[in-house]
């Protein structure tokens, strides 16, 4: 079946012919759960939806070979809550509930992996952020985490999940890690022209700048000057 997709949260350009390869879908408590193989003319890759009662739909997209990498995390993940067991997880405002955390990168996307727990209970949500700075996100309950798995080891060993992009982790040489942060050094275009985008990560809270390319010398000349004078005291209010 072939059918046009517009751009939506997925990379596809709108109005690109894609062709439904493959579909498996379950239930996990109240929600029912798809995993979806597509084609269009740079390859396979997967959509993976979550739907809820009142049939509001969520859905992030991934090519195949990031979803073999999700399927590595998953099970790293589902080996985790195995070896927690029913043990209590103590959420604190330190770590937001947060038990492990994951980022994957993918040329100008970034996958964000949190396996958490609240009051009603455990589960892992996964984030796609585009350039765009559209965020999507799927929540996947723990108890049906080990489906999704395999699920997803079914679907990669039957349609494969080779690299067709010549990008992969680029994104991932320019990431810096200090204390408890990590900021990301991204150069993208749009119609304006090309531009950085600085990101920063801490636990659940992210932001970001942007500097278009007619700004990129000023600001590293600004930069330069800020990390190489001397600290000093503020200078002291004069007195009439």
């Amino acid at each position: 079946m072939e059918h046009k997709e517009s751009a939506e949260s997925s990379s596809e350009k709108p109005g690109l012919i894609v062709k439904d390869v493959d579909s498996k879908s379950f239930y996990i408590q109240s929600k029912k759960f798809y995993i979806d193989v597509k084609e269009n003319r740079r390859g396979k890759f997967l959509k993976m939806s979550e739907v809820a009662p009142n049939g509001h739909k969520m859905k992030i997209v991934m090519d195949m070979a990031t979803g073999n990498e999700f399927r590595e995390r998953l099970s790293e993940f589902c080996d985790i809550l195995a070896q927690m067991g029913t043990k209590e997880f103590v959420p604190s405002p330190e770590n937001d509930g947060k038990i492990k955390s994951e980022t994957i990168f993918r040329e100008n996307r970034r996958y964000y992996l949190d396996l958490k727990e609240n009051s009603r209970g455990r589960f892992l949500k996964v984030s796609m952020t585009l350039p765009s700075h559209e965020r999507c996100q799927i929540v996947i309950p723990a108890q049906g985490m080990p489906d999704v798995r395999d699920a997803l080891v079914d679907i990669l060993n039957e349609h494969g999940c080779e690299d067709t992009s010549p990008n992969l982790h680029k994104s991932q040489a320019n990431a810096l890690h200090t204390e408890n942060k990590t900021f990301f050094f991204d150069v993208g275009t749009n119609p304006r022209g090309n531009f950085l985008r600085i990101s920063e990560v801490c636990g659940a809270f992210r932001s970001m700048i942007t500097i278009p390319e007619d700004a990129w010398n000023q600001f590293t000349s600004m930069m330069d000057q800020a990390t190489s004078e001397p600290d000093s005291p503020p200078p002291e209010s004069e007195s009439w």
